[in-house]
């Protein structure tokens, strides 16, 4: 079979592009790969908008070169039909989760909550079977959203070290 799609990134609609990606800044030390205003056609993404929208994307690097981009994209000239929420407390069928590996659960627990962030599930440990039969993988994982309402999970992998 064919390789026929590679997955270059994940994008959110934010209410603003530049505080959000402060957040990953701060929170993952991820670093600013793209940030520029641009046009948006008004048949991708879908909002119902009528003609082209100043918008604002900032993309996001996290440690790995080629994998690990996270886009931020405001309109800036028009609202989107949907209204954003102010805080979630749950995902519902269709929402993405953003999944996050860090070896510094605690640090990302704290930066979190300095920024704001709606804390789900202070660092706790679990563990969830493994890909191999009688395997299992240990977690220490919090979980989040962001002030746009971004669900992630943040997990470690004890189970690599042990």
């Amino acid at each position: 079979m064919v390789d026929v799609g590679i997955l270059k990134r994940t994008t959110y609609v934010v209410e603003n592009a530049a505080t959000s990606a402060k957040f990953y800044e701060y929170v993952f030390g991820w670093t600013i790969w793209y940030d520029n205003k641009l046009m948006a056609d008004p048949r991708f993404p879908p909002f119902g908008l009528e003609k082209e929208s100043e918008v604002h994307l900032v993309i996001l690097q996290a440690k790995d070169p080629k994998l690990g981009k996270l886009g931020l994209l405001e309109f800036i000239e028009a609202t989107p039909t949907e209204s954003f929420p102010e805080k979630k407390n749950r995902v519902h069928i269709g929402d993405p989760i953003l999944v996050i590996e860090s070896e510094d659960i605690e640090g990302v627990y704290e930066r979190a909550v300095e920024m704001g962030a709606n804390v789900i599930t202070k660092p706790v440990d679990w563990y969830v079977p493994g890909p191999k039969p009688d395997s299992k993988i240990h977690l220490r994982t919090v979980c989040l959203f962001d002030s746009n309402g971004i669900y992630m999970e943040v997990s470690d992998h004890p189970s690599r070290k042990e």
